[in-house]
């Protein structure tokens, strides 16, 4: 009886550990070390610097939805993800987070753009302002620090919806996203923007 017991318990437990669900491991996208697991769009500069991804020197952004300026992507494509990273601009620095962008056209239309300015003076949010999902919605808040000081920011995207969080504060509530799927890319916007990322996190 014991032993009828014993194998009853063991084979409960194994169903049970069968059964219980595996939860998505956080992954860093950046090595800290070089660019593996990027590829670099149209030109621009892209270097390491202390363990920082740093953008320089970008070329021919516009606000045409038909052209693509320089940016950095994903080797892959995503669907639904919590991406956190931490960026630091320079003054009248201007860049941007990519979500779901393809490879054709601008990424910020093909796609949307979490916008990066160095703009923490300004009155109240804007379409354009940090925090915003680029000509779509502004911001709920105004939480961009002053240039070269460090944000962190947070970012999940699940179906249609994107919710996003800026140096602890929410700024996107169920903002709707264009793509259903797309690559994560950063912007490498002119050539008088410093842009720096690290602690570039990723769960799928």
């Amino acid at each position: 009886m014991r032993l009828q017991i014993s194998l009853l318990l063991t084979s409960l437990l194994f169903l049970g550990c069968a059964h219980t669900p595996k939860f998505a491991e956080t992954q860093a996208l950046f090595n800290g070390q070089n660019l593996d697991g990027w590829v670099v769009m149209h030109g621009g500069e892209w270097t390491v610097e202390n363990g920082e991804l740093v953008g320089r020197n970008g070329v021919d952004w516009t606000t045409n939805p038909e052209k693509s300026g320089s940016w950095l992507r994903t080797v892959r494509e995503y669907k639904d993800f919590v991406l956190e990273l931490e960026f630091a601009v320079n003054t009248k620095g201007n860049s941007g987070i990519f979500l779901r962008s393809a490879l054709e056209k601008n990424p910020a239309f093909t796609g949307n753009e979490l916008q990066i300015l160095d703009d923490s003076n300004l009155p109240k949010p804007e379409k354009w302002s940090t925090g915003a999902l680029y000509d779509v919605i502004a911001a709920k808040k105004v939480m961009s620090k002053p240039a070269g000081e460090w944000n962190t920011v947070r970012i999940e995207a699940r179906g249609s919806k994107v919710n996003a969080w800026l140096n602890g504060e929410l700024i996107l509530n169920e903002a709707p996203l264009r793509a259903s799927r797309g690559y994560l890319g950063l912007q490498n916007h002119d050539d008088k923007a410093v842009i720096r990322f690290r602690n570039v996190r990723l769960t799928e």
